[in-house]
């Protein structure tokens, strides 16, 4: 039971609600690599936490199995680098279908866009 808590992502690091979603993709600050587009907003107030929202479209990736699967790799691409960009908003968008080997690349871009947004705080 630890092992769930030391790898989940906690409540308070996701963003849930349509107007917390709305916030950070009308910041325009947008990040994007070939299959993902990274939408930021960097908070203004002291929070200690960077938070996340996921849109993976199913118009854009069909099948419930890969969309999950995409959104669970992004997920932990952020669970391991949300130290390094504290008090930012992220949205992370899938911008179009992927093949299945690329989803190991789906973790790489993730992980390299976080890296490009903590160079901005």
């Amino acid at each position: 039971m630890t092992t769930k808590r030391i790898y989940s992502l906690p409540k308070q690091c996701r963003l849930r609600k349509a107007d917390e979603f709305r916030a950070v993709l009308r910041n325009r600050i947008v990040l994007e690599s070939l299959s993902l587009r990274l939408h930021i907003k960097i908070n203004t107030d002291s929070s200690d936490y960077a938070r996340i929202g996921l849109i993976v479209a199913k118009r854009i990736e069909r099948k419930a199995v890969r969309r999950n699967r995409i959104k669970r790799l992004i997920r932990e691409a952020f669970r391991k680098h949300r130290q390094v960009i504290k008090g930012m908003d992220c949205v992370m968008q899938l911008r179009h279908s992927v093949a299945s080997p690329d989803l190991a690349h789906i973790y790489q871009e993730a992980t390299m866009l976080l890296n490009k947004a903590a160079r901005l705080s």
